[in-house]
């Protein structure tokens, strides 16, 4: 099992480096940055930022959006960054929920199969110096990139939904599912992954799947759990690869209504009041080192799952700190796991 970290990018740009700094020292694999423009730092520069400051680490969005940048643009950024990063770039590519909300758009109007499928075969196209054809209907490529050095970044499809999960299974290098902690409902999204797989002729071994887990770890396990609240609310706006359960469906409900997308990045948020515990346990990593532990050990009884992508909250005051977070989760879990 792989180990990464996802970060929301709303705290002073020196201070996310640091981070990033820190998570690679601590033996993280990759950090994946969010893309959500007015709610956190710009995307490219936050990652320019720590390429520059690591040696190790795997960098890239996680994720980027198709209604914030062209395509083209994201290739482009993508590709300079391997410039400077060779062999460690990655670029996880979705339909976005809080760039889209910030701009008085819905996740259901964004959230369009189509769009997930031409992103990543796009941008995988453009990287590796080959021509698309642009909505004008001319087409076109990334001039100033060496046709002699094509790159191989992989593109990783996210989703949470069976349909979004069926197409990620088509075209991504690997998959990132938005579905739950439950080996129950894992498996399910695996399945998911697996149909589009095999749709497209592709084998689901072939494909790196990982998991993105809302996550808080700390010696207080009731302020751990609310840490993690407001992330949890963040993906139950999303569909799961299961129907909700009928006791769930009403709460969910209440949570897509009342979610503030501009409290994205805080652990203070007021929609955190709505997740009742239950759902705290059906979406995060959350609790005590030891309990944090076991809830990683169910997902690993889901072997097609190759990787953890743990997202803490942005911390306010009374939170527990990103950092304290990183190494508790590195040091008492990530170490007695592997």
């Amino acid at each position: 099992m792989k180990f990464d970290v996802g970060i929301l990018g709303s705290e002073p740009l020196p201070v996310i480096v640091e981070q990033v700094r820190l998570a690679e020292s601590l033996g993280y694999d990759t950090v994946w940055i969010t893309d959500t423009h007015l709610v956190c730092r710009e995307l490219w520069v936050t990652l320019t930022a720590c390429a520059v400051a690591t040696s190790r680490i795997r960098l890239g969005p996680g994720i980027t959006v198709p209604h914030t940048r062209h395509i083209s643009v994201t290739a482009s950024a993508a590709a300079t960054l391997d410039d400077l990063a060779e062999g460690r770039v990655v670029v996880g590519v979705g339909t976005g929920g809080s760039a889209a909300q910030t701009m008085g758009l819905t996740i259901k109007a964004t959230a369009r199969i189509a769009t997930l499928e031409h992103m990543a075969t796009s941008i995988r196209r453009l990287v590796r110096g080959e021509s698309i054809r642009f909505e004008s209907g001319t087409e076109g490529r990334l001039a100033w990139l060496d046709r002699d050095r094509p790159r191989t970044i992989p593109i990783y499809a996210a989703g949470s939904g069976p349909k979004m999960l069926a197409a990620a299974g088509r075209v991504g290098d690997g998959a990132i599912m938005y579905a739950s902690t439950d080996p129950g409902i894992l498996r399910a999204a695996v399945g998911c992954v697996a149909g589009g797989a095999e749709e497209a002729g592709r084998r689901l071994e072939d494909l790196d799947i990982g998991i993105w887990a809302p996550m808080s770890v700390g010696p207080d396990r009731t302020l751990a759990r609310d840490h993690a609240r407001g992330r949890v609310a963040s993906a139950l706006r999303h569909p799961l690869p299961v129907p909700f359960s009928e006791e769930d469906r009403p709460v969910v409900e209440r949570l897509r209504q009342g979610y503030d997308a501009f409290q994205h990045a805080t652990a203070a948020s007021r929609h955190r009041e709505l997740v009742p515990d239950r759902l705290v346990d059906l979406m995060a990593l959350a609790g005590t080192p030891d309990e944090v532990r076991e809830q990683v050990r169910r997902v690993m009884t889901v072997p097609e799952i190759g990787r953890i992508i743990i997202l803490p909250q942005v911390p306010d005051a009374g939170f527990i700190g990103r950092d304290s977070i990183l190494r508790t989760f590195a040091e008492q879990v990530m170490a007695r796991v592997c």
